[in-house]
């Protein structure tokens, strides 16, 4: 479908990943970074058996971003990425919730969770606490979007925020770029990381 777009010559911008196959401008946040600065506060409070839920798979750009990140921050801290520590799943609570019975059945052991979306995160905290393991004192958790039921989840949730208000600004600002001047830049966003309870160091 982008593909018509451009062979129409039709002005358009898109949000999303802006690695991997470019199809017109692209403005997107910053998820390999965002996946690096989660990893890298779990591993600063202590934690080094972290699971990774989402999906490595390159189909899914932004999630697999998030997942690069992970494992550059892992290996700076000299610990290599253990497949058995990392469950593929949707953005859903559901998928969170059968991550960590996914992990439950490999046998491995893990003091920390990085999900590729606030929504699996807030599903693998239910299903830890089910278990009576205790957050974040025996196993830290951060999200990625900053949703607004992550503040208000028990505890409240760590998590990677993407400035939404400036996406929307920019990507109007690249659409008129576009018209105006026949295309526009493609670009990039900074994403922050938000520390609540659920990830402190013990």
């Amino acid at each position: 479908a982008l593909q018509r777009l451009v062979d129409r010559g039709t002005h358009f911008v898109r949000w999303g990943s802006t690695g991997g196959l470019q199809l017109g401008a692209t403005v997107g946040s910053d998820n390999e970074q965002g996946g690096f600065d989660a990893t890298e506060h779990l591993l600063r409070s202590g934690r080094r058996k972290i699971a990774f839920l989402g999906t490595s798979h390159p189909g899914f750009q932004e999630f697999h971003d998030r997942w690069r990140g992970y494992c550059r921050a892992l290996r700076a801290a000299g610990i290599e990425p253990d497949d058995n520590l990392c469950v593929d799943g949707e953005p859903s609570e559901q998928a969170g919730r059968d991550a960590i019975d996914e992990l439950g059945k490999r046998g491995v052991d893990f003091d920390a969770v990085f999900a590729a979306s606030d929504v699996a995160a807030i599903g693998a905290m239910h299903a830890l606490q089910k278990l009576g393991r205790l957050i974040p004192e025996e196993v830290a958790i951060v999200g990625f979007d900053d949703i607004p039921a992550a503040s208000l989840s028990s505890p409240p949730l760590s998590t990677v925020r993407q400035d939404s208000r400036r996406a929307g600004e920019t990507l109007v600002e690249a659409a008129v770029e576009a018209v105006e001047y026949g295309n526009a830049r493609t670009q990039l966003l900074p994403v922050s990381l938000i520390i609540r309870e659920s990830s402190r160091a013990p």
